[in-house]
């Protein structure tokens, strides 16, 4: 994977290295604010509050080893969650204590659709930012990559495939 300087949409700032392929907001968020429905959105945590049943979002992170893990490809993605293990995660996110809840994956990313709704296991640190995902559904796309890795070149291609998706250019 070839280090390059990116546009980081999040700070509005340019970097050196490779970015992190994030998404906003979940999809079934997405798909309600097109509706019309009462959500409430933020940078960490998202719900959909009317109609209900209401359902509760938690922005996490999984990192797929590159090069037999020498380096990570890192995705920024969001977690459905019962609303108990929301409250859990809003009480311990902070805390001292690691976490892990259980969770089904609401996001789409380009290529690994597959993986979408697929179980996830959340675990919470209080050192990280987010918390990050491991997928558990072993047909999943996005279980091989975790468990597997992918080359450089595959890296490179995902890349720049979500730049030019998201942001309309090649890294």
């Amino acid at each position: 994977m070839k280090p390059g300087h990116y546009y980081c949409g999040h700070c509005g700032e340019t970097h050196f290295g490779a970015p992190a392929l994030n998404l906003k907001f979940p999809d079934p968020v997405i798909e309600a604010l097109e509706r019309g429905d009462r959500v409430s959105t933020g940078s960490s945590v998202c719900q959909i509050l009317y109609p209900k049943p209401k359902r509760h979002f938690i922005k996490s992170n999984i990192e797929i080893p590159i090069d037999g893990g020498k380096k990570k490809l890192d995705y920024g993605g969001w977690v459905e969650v019962e609303h108990a293990d929301l409250i859990t995660y809003l009480n311990y996110r902070n805390g001292m204590r690691k976490v892990r809840l259980p969770g089904l994956l609401a996001s789409k990313f380009p290529g690994l659709e597959d993986s979408y709704g697929t179980p996830v296991l959340l675990t919470v640190k209080h050192e990280d930012f987010y918390p990050h995902f491991q997928p558990l559904e072993e047909t999943s796309s996005m279980y091989q990559d975790f468990t597997n890795g992918i080359s450089s070149r595959e890296a490179d291609l995902r890349i720049n495939s979500w730049f030019l998706a998201i942001h309309g250019y090649v890294h």
